[in-house]
């Protein structure tokens, strides 16, 4: 678990069950087990966590950069493919695309680790210098 993430407190305490799998040179990926606390009244996995899964996990694959920074959101988007249930474990696979001067860009995936099946895209813009 992410402990420095847990003890901020706020919000980020909804990622206390997110585990890191790795992370270096631009990349990231983590992975957690879906309670009910991360999910929609459908039992499925509510789309304002996955978003908040594409802002975490990318921003620590671009600390993992050169430049270190964490930056400053400027444009998240996902797009949702398939969903995920109470139970179910995910994969978030976040890629450092290009670091410029200003503006860092990134790319994530969300997958469920059993079925392979990609469950949302997401791409972060971030403000960095």
């Amino acid at each position: 678990m992410l402990s420095a993430v847990v003890e901020s407190g706020g919000y980020d305490t909804q990622l206390s069950e997110l585990c890191l799998v790795s992370a270096g040179q631009g990349r990231c990926v983590a992975k957690v087990k879906i309670e009910k606390e991360h999910t929609n009244r459908g039992g499925n996995l509510h789309g304002g966590f996955t978003a908040t899964l594409v802002d975490a996990v990318s921003t620590l694959a671009l600390m993992t950069t050169e430049q270190g920074a964490p930056g400053v959101s400027v444009n998240i988007n996902v797009s949702y493919m398939k969903s995920a249930k109470t139970g179910e474990e995910i994969l978030i696979n976040a890629e450092t695309l290009r670091v410029g001067k200003t503006m860092a860009f990134l790319d994530v995936d969300i997958i469920n680790k059993e079925t392979g099946d990609l469950v949302a895209k997401g791409s972060h813009t971030k403000f960095i210098g």
